[in-house]
This record gives structure tokens, sequence and C-alpha cells, in this order.
């Protein structure tokens, strides 16, 4: 068993309110909170442990606290630039361990230390904002102007479940599939 838990922020969201400002076509700053809670909501429902993706967008740094090492551990962000690594065990010691890339992400693999509690720290994310897929930064600037035209709850149209202007096949490259 393990816990997630975010560390550090990321100091900037994806998208910066300049950015939704000039996808909305909106020239003044009265809007401006309304339009920061759209960016913040769209990267939580995008970014992280319990976004749909299943990834991090910008570089924060997470820990992830084991009961026990009983085999592998697979990181939970794949495609991920992993920067650095802290694995030491409930005892203060070093665990002795090896890195190798997978298709679904970085694999860890003690090579002491089984049976301990460990903690792995470590950062991910594409990086800065600009190092963010242009496809999901434009899904993030398409779904932000959506929910900022439609301020209602409801949508009239004929298929109200379906995401906005084609966002599934934006974002679909992108998501994790969990199994």
């Amino acid at each position: 068993m393990f816990t997630l838990t975010r560390i550090v922020a990321p100091a900037e969201a994806p998208v910066m309110l300049a950015e939704a400002k000039a996808q909305l076509r909106v020239d003044h700053d009265d809007e401006d909170p309304l339009i920061q809670q759209y960016i913040d909501a769209a990267t939580a429902w995008l970014d992280g442990a319990s976004g749909i993706l299943g990834r991090c967008l910008v570089s924060q740094t997470w820990q992830m606290d084991l009961d026990a090492i009983t085999g592998p551990i697979l990181l939970p962000f794949p495609d991920s630039v992993i920067d650095s690594v802290v694995f030491t065990d409930a005892t203060g010691g070093d665990v002795d361990y090896v890195i190798s890339r997978q298709d679904e992400g970085l694999l860890l693999r003690s090579r002491t230390g089984f049976g301990r509690p460990a903690t792995i720290t470590f950062i991910a994310g594409y990086g800065a904002p600009a190092d963010v897929p242009a496809t999901l930064r434009q899904a993030m600037l398409l779904l932000i102007a959506h929910w900022f035209e439609n301020r209602a709850a409801i949508s009239l149209g004929p298929s109200a479940s379906a995401l906005p202007l084609a966002l599934d096949a934006m974002l679909a490259p992108h998501r994790r599939i969990r199994l």
C-alpha cells in the first residue's frame, strides 16, 4: 500500500491569465477573478493524481510513502521528467535501487530493503508551462472559454454529456489508462 502526496505545487499554471483573456477576447480586468477560477478548475481537472490525464503538467514535487517494499515500484506519472529521487527506509538507511524507464513510466527496483517502509520523493511534469504540449494547453483554453460562455450548469445542446469542441480528441493521446 502507498500514499501519494504533492509536497510542492507547480510555480505556475499551464495557462496564464493573459493567455486565457486573449482566448476570451476580454480586454478589461473586471472578470480576472472568474477567469482565474476557470484556469484553476481546468488545471485541477487535468493535472496530478486526481486529474483525468493521470499525469503532471507543470513540474511539481511528490512524495510516495510505501508501507513496505515488496517488489518493483512504478512511479505513478508516466512520461514525466524525473529530476531527483530520494529513496530511504524508515530506519534512515539508504536503500540501494536501480531505475529503469519502461513504456508505463519510471520503474524503481530495490536491491536491498525488502519488507521495510520507504519514502520516494520525485519531481514530475513536463517542465515549465511552455513545455506542456500545445494540444493540452489549447484544450485548457477551449475548456476555459466554454465555461466562460456557458455559465449555467446545464446544456441544451444535442449531447449534454459530451466534452465541448472535441476536447476528448485533444486529451486522448495524453491520457494515461489506469488498470
